[in-house]
């Protein structure tokens, strides 16, 4: 696997800003549908907004493809859950897209 995307997980697990971004590449951007697009040079602006909480992270699945990573997986962070994409290549890890699960959502009857 990809040692910028082992560093930037682990990070996550142990709530460490600083091994988070040090996987980073210059050209980051962190997407996140509740909070916005982050740069690298943001995203510590981006984590303090997260809760504090625990990061939990649910099976995940990893796939390389001429030196580019793909990652995907489930993550938790108390109260929220969602999915995750991650992207990265020799230089760091590029892209990161998280998503949310919504409880009991409302989904109009068909006709």
């Amino acid at each position: 696997m990809n040692e910028h995307l082992d560093r930037y997980m682990e990070g996550w697990l142990k709530g460490d800003l600083a091994m988070i971004v040090s996987a980073c590449a210059e050209d980051f951007v962190m997407d996140d549908p509740g909070y916005g697009r982050f740069t690298k040079a943001e995203f510590g602006a981006y984590y303090e907004m997260q809760p504090e909480a625990v990061f939990e992270c649910g099976e995940m699945v990893t796939e390389e493809i001429g030196g580019q990573t793909t990652q995907w997986g489930s993550w938790k962070l108390a109260p929220y859950e969602g999915a995750f994409m991650n992207k990265a290549g020799p230089d760091g890890v590029h892209f990161t897209k998280v998503t949310y699960y919504v409880p009991n959502p409302e989904i109009p009857p068909r006709k």
